[in-house]
């Protein structure tokens, strides 16, 4: 979990006893609110506020000068432990905008990570998929690919989605379950709620 980490993480995931939860730096904050256990702490933690969060906590304390962030690093250490899953939650929103962004580079390090923010979740595709989502269903290249969707508002057929195609923003299903054809390359899949009215 890593900052900003949603306010109600429980209602977004279930944390079972078996599963390991790191804390970033100041997410730690966040996660000790919610009365979330946390195994392991890996940060600068120049951003934690409360250093006694730390106390009796297992830490690994990285340099505040360094070549990786500390979510690359949280997610480094993840893939080093026995998985069948790794979910980001929380790195979207805030101040520091830059930070997103490279929450987003990471699926090229971490491919088959899934990020779970206050409002979307968001995954790498290289294959077909069927999907069910009431809001919206954002495809963008990553970095470029062949697509093909049904059941969707805005239907493709072998569409070619360059690098920066902004195309596939804010669709729809217009069925229960739509299907994801990718014929060549990856996407980048960001399931965004909407807002109840």
């Amino acid at each position: 979990m890593t900052h900003p980490v949603p306010n109600d993480v429980k209602s977004l995931v279930t944390i079972k006893e078996e599963d390991v939860v790191i804390g970033v730096d100041q997410a730690l904050s966040a996660i000790y609110k919610q009365r979330i256990k946390v195994d392991f702490a890996v940060g600068d933690f120049d951003s934690l506020k409360n250093k006694g969060l730390l106390h009796g906590l297992n830490t690994e304390e990285l340099p505040t000068e360094k070549d990786v962030t500390d979510s690359y690093y949280a997610l480094k250490r993840a893939h080093e432990m026995p998985h069948d899953e790794i979910i980001l939650i929380g790195g979207a929103g805030g101040e520091r905008i830059e930070h997103a962004y490279a929450h987003m580079n990471l699926f090229y390090h971490f491919p088959k990570i899934k990020m779970i923010t206050e409002h979307s979740e968001i995954f790498k595709l290289d294959k077909h998929m069927q999907i069910t989502h009431k809001g919206y269903i954002n495809i963008f290249p990553y970095h470029e690919a062949i697509i093909t969707l049904k059941g969707f508002k805005y239907p493709l057929d072998s569409y070619h989605l360059s690098p920066f195609d902004n195309l596939g923003i804010s669709n729809e299903l217009t069925d229960d379950t739509g299907k994801i054809f990718i014929e060549k390359g990856s996407i980048l899949v960001i399931l965004t709620n909407k807002k109840s009215a």
